[in-house]
């Protein structure tokens, strides 16, 4: 939730932080990699953005994949 208020803030590193955090916690926690892949795509980094959105797509969000099909293509 704090990463969700951060990303709201437009605190992006702050929030890939506790993103990462929640991931360590539980690895297949599939809304963390869904957020952290869209924050990634709003700091530029494009391809890091895609990975973790692939992660959250494989793990059912399935909205994922067309994200990454509008923004990282």
């Amino acid at each position: 939730n704090r990463a969700f208020i951060k990303l709201r803030l437009s605190e992006y590193k702050e929030a890939v932080t506790d993103l990462n955090k929640a991931i360590e916690l539980e690895p297949d926690f599939a809304e963390a990699y869904f957020n952290r892949g869209l924050t990634k795509i709003y700091m530029d980094d494009l391809e890091g953005g895609a990975q973790d959105l692939s992660r959250a797509g494989e793990l059912g969000i399935h909205g994922a994949y067309n994200i990454i099909k509008r923004y990282c293509n």
